[in-house]
């Protein structure tokens, strides 16, 4: 169970002052007053800011959150790639840490560590990754940027600390010799692309995928790009007869999948396919790339003929 606390914010709130100074000359008749007067008033006061609710974590304690349903786990061959923050200090450090990835929700919190606390973001899903970390009080920030190379069958990490009136980041591995992730024979491996966001509740997510239908093993290289060329999903598997490797996107976002193999002889193969927003409809569909014969490739779309409403609104009036 996470505890929260209120943090009461830097700065301090000024107390509003109103002074004023009148000026007077008399006549000397009636000793009455009878002259200009001037007012005096100080600067609006400096707003208190919010109190930061953050996540307590107590001395000593190890707390772990876990980002994307991936197939890298801490006891598989895939490892997955760890985010730290760590305070080695006496003093309690509050940090928010922002992890965002190109497809899919990332993890956004504010923790506020005991001496000698932990917190780790377990990273699931190989893919390109954002991190930002920011010192509370200091208002200091550090980034640093995770890949699909990052994952591995080594135990590898990025760690955040408090430095001097910064935060330091650091990181390591393991240094062992890893080759492609083997995917069985007749097993597959499917990540969840997406936040979920389908325009209706009757909008199908789409299937891409990497199948080997062959009677030979083969290693193949994939990336699963955004527009801009993020990489939400990427690796190099080795795929036996009848395994596949895919992800059901289920964002109605644009995504293209690149995939190449290598013949005995060193030649490389390549397929491109793009999957569109608008393949995004009521009909379950899939987009798979089959590997060949021949070393090559062969892509196909299936999809169920439902008709699914109009493809744009019509607009009526009556006169």
């Amino acid at each position: 169970m996470q505890r929260r606390t209120l943090l009461a914010a830097a700065g301090t709130g000024l107390a509003a002052a109103l002074t004023g100074c009148t000026a007077s000359a008399g006549d000397g008749s009636d000793g009455s007053d009878d002259g200009d007067s001037t007012t005096e008033s100080t600067s609006d006061p400096t707003p208190t800011p919010e109190p930061v609710e953050a996540v307590s974590v107590a001395t000593g304690e190890r707390l772990t959150t876990v980002v994307g349903d991936g197939p890298a786990s801490d006891d598989g061959v895939l490892k997955p790639h760890h985010v730290r923050l760590e305070n080695p200090t006496d003093e309690p450090w509050t940090a928010r840490i922002d992890v965002s990835r190109p497809l899919g929700a990332g993890h956004v919190e504010t923790y506020e560590l005991a001496r000698d606390a932990t917190v780790t973001v377990s990273l699931r899903v190989p893919a390109d990754y954002d991190v930002t970390v920011t010192d509370i009080d200091s208002d200091a920030a550090a980034t640093d940027s995770v890949g699909p190379d990052d994952f591995d069958c080594n135990r590898s990490w990025t760690a955040f600390s408090p430095g001097d009136g910064g935060v330091s980041v650091s990181g390591g591995s393991t240094q062992m010799a890893c080759g492609p992730r083997v995917v069985a024979a007749d097993d597959a491996v499917t990540v969840a692309l997406g936040d979920g966001s389908l325009p209706t509740e009757a909008t199908k997510p789409h299937g891409l995928a990497v199948s080997n239908p062959t009677d030979a093993a083969a290693v193949v290289e994939f990336a699963y790009e955004t527009p801009a060329g993020a990489v939400a999903f990427g690796g190099t598997y080795r795929l036996e007869p009848g395994a596949r490797v895919g992800a059901s996107l289920t964002e109605a976002r644009e995504v293209t999948l690149r995939v190449a193999r290598r013949s005995e002889s060193g030649e490389e193969a390549t397929e491109t396919v793009t999957v569109e927003q608008s393949q995004f409809d009521c009909n379950a569909s899939s987009t798979t790339v089959s590997l060949t014969d021949d070393g090559g490739f062969e892509s196909r779309t299936l999809s169920t003929l439902m008709f699914c409403g109009d493809a744009e609104p019509k607009n009526e009036s009556s006169t």
